[in-house]
């Protein structure tokens, strides 16, 4: 089923249709976590909802994909560019969207089953749009048609209505006993509802707010969704989670003024983000249980790379999907599967190596297991590029480190290739997997490092007066950061500003030489001088080219300071 993050709002009491779910007997975690990956260089992806046999679906740049048994999948389209997958039930038929490519053109609502790929609503015209959100294990398909809610059983399309306003609403899951949970417009404000039976009950707001939404509906009846309101002198939001049951809407207590509800499992444990800060993004992931709010970073190993931001599903098995960034703010999909009492965990280290000008260094990663073992465990790794590529810039690698009973501590060696080429810092990746002997991978993947040790080239500015006549001499001065071993050159030429070359300047080009043990030359540009009155002119002295060594910077400003009344 599908428990879509919508910011919206809050509930009234209604009559009961529900009894109280068990809860969560242990606290969560801790959780190892497993990046789903890319379609090409894109680091983009989304993670949406996960089933009991930890399928998992989502998108990854703008393909939609299914994850399952570490192989990320792509999901076929309507000929279009463009999908997305957003819900996934215990068959493995997916709901979701697709994009057109001839008329009418747009997005559609689709359910994949078995590769095929059906559209939901092939009625829709030209400059009409449909998208599914959620499915149940009959196959029913809710979602939103035209801005209006609607189900889909066996090919029939049936509007749900509205709450009264005849405004917009969309309808975000379905649970097996065919109970819908959505958002529609009352008129005023959107509010949660429920349908069942044809009928679609407000939920309304809770005490203080404006405006709610329901985004999942677990199969003991619960629905999670968020309530809140907008300041209107401010315009900051401000929204809570709550959970609806036995007639009754309460609050999820997260501490945080702005968070949403996005998903709750059979046992009433609810999944969703806060807004809070100390992290690449303002935006944190929770879990719900037992009547605690816990921030999902904490529960992951130190070191992952990635930031939990928005945790979108969870199944019955307590495995959590999501949205991450990592150091670069780029988007990552995330699976969380809970570390089963007394499993090992088995963590990979960063490192770093200064590259070296000839032959080889080796980059150590560190391997650790979190208790010894009284039997072997073993795990795999491989290496995956980065800036840095295999070959060229380090040597691929891939194979198995055991961890003999008793023992903690395990060391990956990587060849890393050393030359005279200025360049930035590279990294790669190592990665590991398929954990045995009673452990489980948490922090899988390190980065490795190459540290350039090539000296920086920058060129300085001048700033003169001009002169009445003749020419006047812009010494830049050219500078390594360190003596070289070996000989280092760089390329130069002059380029126009408000200064103009032949008539303010001589323009000039050509290449700079370090010998060995030289660290500093000159460019001398001639200006030449006159006795107009005018404004400070402006040229530069641009670098290029550069042999043996990096440019750190590489234009210089020559500042022509008139010097006439």
């Amino acid at each position: 089923m599908r428990k879509t993050l919508v910011a919206m709002f809050a509930l009234l009491l209604l009559p009961s249709i529900v009894t109280r779910a068990p809860r969560a007997a242990t606290p969560p975690g801790p959780y190892t976590v497993t990046d789903l990956g890319i379609f090409g260089n894109v680091q983009s992806a989304h993670a949406n909802d996960v089933n009991e046999a930890g399928q998992v679906v989502g998108y990854a740049g703008n393909r939609a994909f299914i994850w399952q048994n570490g192989v990320l999948t792509a999901l076929p389209t309507l000929g279009g560019t463009a999908g997305m997958a957003e819900a996934i039930n215990e068959n493995g038929q997916i709901a979701g969207s697709s994009t057109l490519t001839t008329p009418p053109n747009g997005s559609r609502a689709v359910l994949w089953d078995n590769g095929r790929i059906t559209n939901l609503t092939p009625a829709l015209g030209q400059g009409e749009t449909s998208s599914a959100n959620g499915i149940n294990d009959m196959g029913e398909i809710v979602g939103t048609m035209n801005s209006t809610p609607f189900i889909w059983r066996n090919g029939v399309i049936t509007r749900l209505g509205d709450l009264g306003g005849g405004g917009p609403g969309t309808a975000f899951d379905i649970n097996n006993a065919g109970q819908a949970v959505g958002s529609s417009y009352t008129g005023q404000m959107p509010h949660a509802f429920l349908w069942q039976n044809g009928v679609m009950t407000d939920l309304g707001v809770l005490p203080g707010d404006e405006d709610s939404g329901a985004s999942a509906i677990n199969d003991v009846g619960q629905i999670v969704g968020s309530t809140g309101r907008t300041d209107p002198d401010t315009y900051e939001t401000f929204y809570r989670p709550f959970i609806y049951e036995n007639g009754v809407m309460r609050p999820v207590p997260v501490p945080s003024s702005d968070s949403f509800g996005a998903d709750i499992n059979d046992a009433g444990v609810v999944v969703g983000t806060m807004r809070a800060g100390g992290a690449v993004s303002p935006h944190h992931a929770f879990i719900y249980a037992d009547g605690v709010v816990t921030n999902l970073n904490s529960l992951i190993p130190a070191g992952s790379g990635l930031h939990l931001a928005y945790a979108t599903g969870i199944n019955n098995a307590g495995q959590i999907v999501g949205v991450a960034y990592d150091a670069q703010a780029h988007y990552h999909g995330f699976l969380l599967t809970p570390v089963a009492q007394g499993s090992a965990m088995i963590n990979i280290g960063d490192a770093s190596v200064t590259e070296g000008h000839v032959g080889t260094r080796s980059a150590n990663f560190t391997v650790s297991l979190s208790s010894a073992a009284s039997q072997p465990v073993t795990v795999a790794y491989s290496t995956s590029n980065g800036t840095a590529t295999a070959g060229s810039d380090y040597q691929s690698a891939s194979g198995t480190v055991t961890f003999a009973a008793g023992e903690t501590s395990k060391t990956i060696p990587v060849l890393v290739n050393g030359d005279r080429a200025g360049e930035a810092n590279e990294v790669f990746s190592v990665n590991l997997s398929l954990a045995d002997g009673h452990a489980v991978v948490g922090d899988g993947q390190a980065t490795g490092t190459i540290v350039d040790d090539e000296p920086r080239i920058t060129v300085g500015s001048v700033s003169k007066s001009e002169g009445n006549s003749g020419t006047t001499s812009f010494v830049f001065t050219v500078t390594l950061s360190a003596a070289s071993e070996a000989p280092v050159s760089v390329s130069f030429a002059t380029a126009d500003d408000g200064a103009r070359a032949p008539d303010d300047y001589e323009a000039k080009s050509g290449s700079l030489d370090f010998t060995p043990g030289t660290t500093s030359r000159t460019i001398t540009v001639n200006v030449k001088g006159d006795r107009t009155r005018e404004s400070e002119e402006v040229f530069y002295v641009k670098l290029s080219g550069a042999a043996g060594a990096m440019i750190q910077t590489g234009q210089g400003t020559g500042v022509i300071r008139n010097d006439d009344k």
